[in-house]
């Protein structure tokens, strides 16, 4: 048999499921063997899925934990909500802050950073002897994680070409649902072997281990050195269709955040043992995973992602609307799996969206402030629990149906953007 000979072509670049194989074989099967540049590139976006997926994991893991654990260190119920709050406040700032440096530097010192120093405070987390302590790791931790979303995010979209970003970031959002139905209950069962401390430090041991990976593997030619035009950085708040991602990933998280607080109290006035919360809450990961991981993950790569954007966000706003109508804990479950639906939707088309409209030099600016939307839309959601509790009994208006409220103008300005990109298309 005659050996096969070298394609001068170079390949696109492959998702995570090909990217295995490709390293493993260096594609000899098919006549090429790729470069050790290729390599690296392709194990850098693989390096950043796994970065991601452990960033949501520990988020997802220690969201349930933190609140008995500060009660457990003696901190009033006052308190424990600063504490429990403190992490997404200062992720929400320090979003902003790493975006823009990690359009500075690039995307792996950051990704170095923020995964070394988060792996480091999860080691102090026993250590913590006050409420004090408590919520000054809390602050550090939301600091920390705010230097690899942006990060992530980022090389992601630098790596991928604008035709396959949809499936991209489908698996982007895989990596988020897998690690919410994984966390809590794999953080409940450490606790209850061998108390808090083997949570964290099982937390800390993958970030450590990525570290590492992320120095040899991640690329540091990301992105051209040089600083970005003033018409480039003002279009990061200026693009009317990155705004829109930027108020899309608000409007998901305002409802979630709605849901974080009135589904477990409305679940034990309903009878249900925790077990059966975390389940609906299991639901709607396991949905959003299934959508995103299958081909539906690229809907937004053929359909446009204004569209799937819009459909999204309908889902979430009619699955909260059901959710308002029933107390019948499988007709429950149907409507949060139907959430899930709805932010495999969503959740691809707004991050593609996001990639689609920023240059390498801007990316990171713009992922810092799409995160921190995400954190400004949960704060908000749960903060304004009280207003929206006062707002039922003054108009008998469910807070769930208040959220739906809010999320449709989201709905209209994705249809509309839609149909106006439809417009310009078959203007002559």
């Amino acid at each position: 048999m005659p050996a096969p000979t070298r394609n001068t072509k170079r390949p696109g670049l492959h998702l995570p499921v090909e990217i295995f194989y490709d390293i493993i074989t260096s594609r000899q099967d098919f006549g090429y063997r790729m470069t050790s540049m290729e390599v690296r590139l392709q194990a850098g976006l693989l390096i950043a899925y796994l970065a991601a997926f452990v960033l949501f994991l520990d988020n997802n893991s220690l969201s349930p934990l933190i609140s008995p654990y500060a009660q457990a260190l003696g901190a009033s119920v006052a308190l424990t909500g600063i504490i429990v709050g403190a992490y997404s406040a200062s992720n929400l700032l320090g979003n902003l802050g790493a975006g823009w440096w990690v359009d500075r530097v690039g995307r792996r010192l950051p990704l170095v950073i923020g995964l070394s120093f988060a792996g480091t405070v999860l080691l102090l987390y026993p250590f913590a002897s006050s409420p004090s302590l408590l919520l000054g790791l809390q602050v550090l931790h939301g600091l920390g994680a705010a230097l690899i979303s942006p990060a992530c995010l980022a090389c992601i979209g630098d790596l991928v070409p604008e035709n396959r970003r949809g499936r991209a970031m489908a698996w982007y959002g895989v990596a988020s649902s897998l690690a919410g139905l994984m966390g809590p209950p794999l953080a409940g069962l450490l606790r209850d072997l061998g108390g808090y401390p083997p949570v964290f430090i099982s937390l800390s041991i993958p970030m450590f281990v990525l570290t590492g990976f992320a120095a040899k593997w991640v690329h540091k030619g990301y992105p051209p050195m040089g600083l970005p035009s003033k018409g480039d950085s003002r279009s990061v708040i200026s693009n009317r269709r990155l705004l829109l991602a930027y108020v899309s990933a608000f409007c998901w998280m305002f409802g979630f955040g709605t849901l974080v607080v009135f589904l477990p109290i409305l679940g034990r006035a309903w009878g249900f043992s925790s077990a059966q919360v975390g389940l609906l809450f299991a639901s709607f990961a396991l949905a959003a995973a299934l959508v995103q991981a299958s081909p539906l993950g690229r809907l937004s790569d053929r359909w446009g992602r204004e569209r799937l954007i819009g459909a999204g966000l309908l889902l979430l706003a009619l699955a909260l609307l059901g959710l308002s109508q029933t107390s019948r804990w499988e007709i429950l479950m149907a409507w949060m799996f139907i959430y899930g639906i709805g932010l495999g939707l969503l959740f691809p088309a707004m991050t593609a969206l996001l990639a689609d409209e920023t240059e390498v030099s801007i990316r990171g600016s713009a992922s810092g402030i799409f995160f921190s939307m995400l954190s400004l839309g949960i704060i908000a959601g749960m903060w304004s629990a009280g207003g929206l509790e006062w707002l039922q009994q003054k108009t008998h208006i469910h807070p769930f149906q208040w959220a739906a409220l809010l999320i449709l103008p989201g709905v209209l300005w994705a249809w509309i953007e839609w149909l106006l990109g439809k417009r310009r298309q078959h203007a002559p």
